[in-house]
């Protein structure tokens, strides 16, 4: 490792317990080269590299299941987690995250913040949010602010974007054994990685496979997940290089009750509040759980047409077929079991040509993708619990499936010169709302959905949208970088993202006699909808030294159709609307030094200020004021800080971490206390049992057993039923890795 350079990742480093030879790349290469049992984290402030944060590490994400817990100690990027290990963190059936206090999946987006080798492969609602271990790839890259054109594709990129790339096979035949036990209550994890080396000529290939089985810390219940991928990588020639990568994965999950607002001020009293073992009560832990299995496959065609050109194609595909199963409140108050069928995949191609003419290094391309509703949701099944259990009482909704589909070609252009260069680029998105047909259900009873559609029922043309809507905008970026002085660099950025929020549905069928009063029909709504546009302006700096780097980072960004869920009085009715605006600013602060050779510190602070620029209506129709306020859920103030110190082939590292205050309301009513937690971690790198290399760590996760409000279930606009869950406690997490 060069110090002088210290931009690999400075968790890879202070975690490993050992700096490792690396091979220095270009400032603006994403490439980073690692040992085996390292993930590499960067970070893109205005599309400029700096890699900040990650490893592989037991510590920060002891289940390698959550890319989610990985990265949480970059500035601004605040994840907040249920359970230990990273398998039950879902806020309203999306991942619980935010990017600078902008929840990205947030109002039903039915698309995840992660891409695998800049590919949208997985999409939300379903179970796409954990469906890759960690150890199988090399690089996660993250994007906050304007995203360059060539990245951040998916349905949607508003507040920012993770890219992960796969770990290749190696080139030499290798086997990876790894073992896992904890706490909270109990936790055991197998994973199996083995490289096959050169098969043939130009030929690699590796596949793995893991076991995970966890009870829940509190009620009863857990999860259980079995994952299993494979890769193959070839030359046909020095020119041609094809690749193919697959991924299964079988999720089963018993959930976590969330709390009221009212229980989260008795906490001591409320903290162990979970799901009941009677199957005669709606709170029964059975009637709560989901279940999913996916598959996952991607390609890579790469054709070198000359010495600087390239073309590279790469299809995907995802499916994924399961449920939720939960207990819900109805409007009248009564409680019912609701299961979410689901049934849908997605595909798509990215197509480049990236060339050099002259000074001027240009890429252009085309990305299409296609993605099967839910959401919004195709079908719900409502069941009322009797003394036997459940029993059918009514569909909730019944509709045709569809696909959102979006085409996005794409340009960008770097020029160098001298210590200076500019980069910019421009992405055409049109993207196309499904249509949704609405079946009347009277008469169906407890069936699947295939056997409903094919009873044939009536159209309830009143709810339905056959018309589709669609988007059409150019969203241009643009970067300047400076190396100013040896050691000093600044970069200025510009950027536009997107979003188009989806829930307005469910809200429709729920209040449906109100709209039908008021003569509005769902394709009215339909047809009302709007993109959600981001504007971003980013100015940083960089200065290092030969063993220490600091990095400040200011940033603005302006939120245009924002959704909101407000009250219309015309109609009666509460649903979301795309007329809110809001704006955020932050002040971000990354430092890392190694004072001498054992000791290595890292720290990051961000303080986000994300506010409405409007005051808005509650569902009674009142106008409130919240003009300037703080959306709910996004801390003001957020602290990381680690360090790690080697004693031979030991490695003690302590991790705190804290979050400021945060509300689960517009309002500001319903405050939730800052939360600082830390973590320890000892690792022992040495060499047993044959193998080249072998890692025993024992991790102590919340040390001090701190009760905290873990993930708050809140929309950014929402004013009522915000939901709670507590956070883990001090969980103890042994692991042995051995490389062979």
């Amino acid at each position: 490792m060069i110090k002088k350079r210290l931009t690999l990742a400075c968790l890879a480093m202070l975690l490993a317990g050992e700096t490792s030879a690396a091979t220095e790349k270009p400032a603006d290469s994403t490439a980073s080269a690692v040992i085996a049992d390292e993930l590499v984290v960067t970070g893109r402030k205005g599309d400029m590299l700096q890699q900040v944060t990650g490893t592989e590490s037991k510590l920060l994400n002891p289940s390698q299941m959550s890319v989610y817990r990985v990265i949480n100690m970059v500035p601004s990027l605040n994840q907040m987690s249920v359970d230990p290990y990273g398998l039950a963190d879902i806020s309203n059936y999306h991942e619980s995250f935010r990017f600078r206090g902008v929840e990205a999946t947030a109002g039903g987006v039915p698309s995840t913040t992660v891409n695998v080798e800049h590919l949208p492969v997985t999409g939300r609602p379903g179970g796409g949010a954990s469906i890759f271990d960690l150890e199988n790839f090399s690089n996660i890259n993250i994007y906050t602010g304007g995203i360059p054109a060539n990245r951040g594709f998916g349905l949607a990129n508003v507040g920012g974007k993770i890219d992960m790339e796969i770990l290749r096979p190696s080139e030499t035949a290798g086997l990876t054994l790894k073992q896992g036990f904890g706490s909270s209550d109990y936790f055991s994890r197998t994973f199996m990685r083995l490289d096959t080396g050169e098969l043939t000529e130009g030929v690699r290939s590796f596949v793995s496979f893991s076991h995970s089985d966890t009870d829940k810390w509190k009620g009863e219940g857990g999860s259980e997940r079995n994952n299993f991928m494979a890769g193959v990588s070839g030359e046909a020639s020095e020119r041609v290089k094809l690749e193919a990568f697959l991924t299964y994965s079988r999720t089963e999950m018993n959930t976590y009750r969330p709390l009221t607002y009212a229980q989260v001020e008795d906490f001591d009293e409320n903290h162990d509040l979970d799901y009941g073992t009677d199957p005669g009560d709606y709170w029964y832990y059975g009637y709560n759980r989901n279940s999913f299995e996916d598959w996952m496959l991607l390609g890579n065609l790469e054709i070198r047409t000359g010495e600087e050109s390239l073309l590279n194609v790469r299809p995907y595909y995802w499916s994924d077929k399961g449920y939720y199963l939960e207990t819900i409140t109805q409007s009248n108050a009564q409680n019912r079991i609701r299961r979410w069928d689901m049934e849908h995949d997605l595909k798509g191609i990215l197509a480049s040509y990236a060339t050099t003419l002259g000074d001027v290094d240009i890429e252009a391309g085309y990305h299409y993708h296609s993605q099967e509703r839910p959401g919004p949701p195709t079908s719900w099944k409502v069941y009322r619990v009797e003394d036997n259990g459940p029993v059918f009482d009514r569909w909730g909704i019944l509709s045709n499936t569809s696909s959102h589909e979006m085409h996005a070609p794409y340009v960008v252009a770097k020029y160098r010169h001298g210590s200076f260069d500019i980069e910019g680029g421009m992405k055409y998105v049109r993207y196309t709302l499904p249509s949704i047909i609405t079946y009347q259900t009277t008469g169906i009873g407890d069936v699947d959905y295939d056997e409903a559609i094919r009873s044939d029922p009536e159209t309830d043309a009143f709810a339905s949208a056959p018309d589709k809507k669609s988007f059409a905008r150019l969203f241009p970026n643009l970067t300047l970088r400076a190396s100013l002085l040896d050691g000093w660099s600044a970069h200025l950025s510009y950027g536009e993202n997107y979003v188009t929020h989806v829930d307005i549905y469910p809200y429709f069928i729920a209040q449906r006699a109100l709209f039908t009063n008021a003569g509005v029909s769902f394709q009215d709504l339909w047809d009302d909808r709007e993109m959600e546009i981001s504007r971003n302006l980013e100015l940083g700096m960089q200065f290092s030294g030969d063993n220490w780097k600091i990095v400040p980072t200011v940033y603005y960004a302006s939120h245009r159709n924002k959704q909101a869920n407000l009250y219309d009085p015309e109609i009666g009715a509460y649903y979301p609307q795309n007329d809110a605006d809001a704006e955020a600013w932050g002040v971000e602060l990354e430092a890392e030094c190694e004072p001498f050779d054992r000791l290595s510190l890292y720290g990051s602070f961000s303080w986000n200020r994300f506010y409405f620029t409007q005051d808005v209506f509650t569902e009674s129709g009142t106008l409130i004021d919240v003009d300037g306020e703080q959306v709910p859920d996004a801390p003001e103030f957020l602290i990381r800080a680690l360090a790690s110190y080697r004693i031979g082939d030991v490695t003690l590292s302590p991790v705190i971490r804290y979050t400021s205050d945060r509300y689960g309301d517009i309002l500001h009513k319903e405050k939730v206390d800052g939360a600082t937690l830390v973590d320890f971690d000892v690792t022992w790198r040495t060499r047993m049992l044959g193998a080249k290399q072998a890692d025993l760590s024992l991790s102590f996760l919340n040390v001090f057993d701190t009760k905290y409000v873990s993930i708050i279930s809140a929309s950014d606009y929402k004013t009522l039923k915000t939901a709670y869950q507590p956070g883990m406690p001090f969980t103890l997490v042994a692991s042995v890795s051995l490389h062979y």
